[in-house]
């Protein structure tokens, strides 16, 4: 096998490695932004019933300011 050989297969070899690898953390960061995302999501639902809870506090002590 001559030095040319060797060449192509070292190159081959690192070109798919880059590529494994590279795949690999693709999934990581894809994953790591389905997290945020999720996150998000779940802060957003908490804003939204405390927002509703207050709502519901500011009106039941409006309706018993009118009433008194």
């Amino acid at each position: 096998m001559n030095a040319l050989q060797e060449d192509d297969r070292l190159h081959y070899v690192r070109e798919k490695t880059r590529r494994i690898v590279g795949r690999v953390a693709l999934r990581r960061a894809s994953r790591i932004v389905q997290g945020w995302r999720a996150a998000e999501r779940e802060d957003a639902r908490t804003a939204r019933i405390l927002g509703a809870g207050l709502l519901a506090v500011v009106l039941l002590a409006a309706t018993l300011f009118i009433l008194n």
